[in-house]
């Protein structure tokens, strides 16, 4: 992974970094492949029916070039889709959380905010696929301009809030700590 492009305070250690879950990309590949091999097998079945082949007036030579074209087309889609799979991805530190987003090629927006100043984060999982694969919606709330920190598709999202949890937990002085428990 890319830690070492994060600028790093001092005495500040990476504690996880996430991307999507694999069946979130493999659903997006799957869905591009189906496009790029319908036309092709569609008009195959269309051809090879004794009655369409004396109905179409067709060229071999012009549905082959458009075709190639397609699929080229396809190829560049699950491209884009690879780049911002393996270029999202969020890291969690023993003081920060930071989410790289890219979005497209050429634009990548880059946030983060300190442990301390989280106020909220909730973790949902909907649906059957997603509770046996166990990926979800991690949703963290802050305090001030940051607004809210939003990723779904997150592999074991119950992990990743204990690990952001613990690391702020730790950053909380012992004396409030203790306040807290007692109110």
């Amino acid at each position: 992974m890319k830690a070492e492009k994060i600028q790093l305070e001092e005495d500040e250690v990476i504690l996880l970094q996430v991307r999507k879950h694999w069946f979130v990309l493999c659903v997006q590949f799957f869905l591009v492949l189906f496009l790029a091999l319908f036309p092709g097998v569609f008009l195959f079945f269309v051809l090879n029916s004794a009655t369409m082949t004396k109905v179409l007036p067709f060229n071999t030579s012009i549905f082959i070039a458009l075709y190639s074209g397609w699929l080229i087309v396809m190829w560049m889609i699950l491209f884009s889709i690879w780049t911002n799979y393996y270029l999202d991805v969020w890291t969690v530190t023993n003081k920060r959380l930071i989410a790289v987003n890219q979005r497209g090629f050429f634009s990548r927006v880059v946030a983060s905010f300190r442990l301390e100043r989280m106020q909220d984060i909730s973790v949902s999982v909907h649906g059957i696929i997603a509770t046996f694969l166990d990926f979800g919606t991690l949703e963290i709330q802050t305090a001030g301009e940051e607004g809210n920190f939003k990723v779904s598709g997150v592999p074991s999202p119950a992990d990743i809030k204990a690990v952001i949890l613990s690391s702020a937990d730790a950053l909380i002085p012992p004396s409030q700590n203790a306040k807290e428990r007692t109110l």
